[in-house]
């Protein structure tokens, strides 16, 4: 971190730069590299979403024709918290001998990735085996065939292309001042 942000920091603040030092370490040594196996997360979470609602409402649909004594605004309440998941997909870096797979439990699915590719490769994979999801939870009527988990990631590759080649450029901020006065302004302490 420049000098010059941790003072205004530690001023405006009043944190010292031991504790804003401690973030720092924390944040690059323990958090960073966590987020960089999360490929493509906004896809994967999204996915995972919309199953989890799917299998809510077949859940809710049943309980409707359950008997009147089960407490149903109870349990309706309960999964719109939407704390309680039917569905999770999680990322695993492994060593195959293939690139990537997915194995399917009875709460959700299990993305198996080849972590030995660079990045750009391991985010495809991952879009394909998404593609995969899609296909068997999502899409009434679908195919799950390589070719069709390989049209969902080129779509899905497009779009965060796209994403990342024109739309970040509204997000991203000149410099590390610039970062601090818009936190200043936005959540002011």
């Amino acid at each position: 971190m420049d000098n010059e942000v941790s003072a205004k920091i530690s001023t405006k603040w009043n944190i010292s730069k031991n504790i804003i030092q401690q973030y720092v370490e924390y944040y690059e040594e323990t958090i960073r590299p966590i987020i960089k196996t999360n490929y493509l997360s906004h896809l994967v979470t999204t996915v995972e979403n919309m199953v989890n609602d799917r299998r809510i409402r077949n859940y809710l649909a049943k309980v409707a024709e359950a008997e009147q004594d089960v407490n149903q605004e109870k349990i309706k309440s309960f999964l719109a918290s939407r704390t309680f998941r039917f569905y999770s997909i999680i990322l695993e870096p492994v060593n195959l001998k293939r690139r990537a797979t997915t194995r399917y439990h009875h709460s959700g699915a299990i993305i198996y990735y080849n972590s030995s590719y660079e990045e750009k490769t391991i985010r495809i994979l991952i879009a394909h085996e998404v593609g995969h999801i899609v296909n068997k939870e999502l899409l009434e009527n679908a195919e799950d065939t390589e070719q069709t988990a390989n049209l969902f990631a080129y779509v899905a590759m497009v779009d965060k292309n796209k994403f990342y080649s024109e739309e970040c450029k509204k997000f991203v901020s000149h410099d590390d001042i610039e970062i601090f006065n818009d936190i200043v302004n936005v959540c002011p302490a």
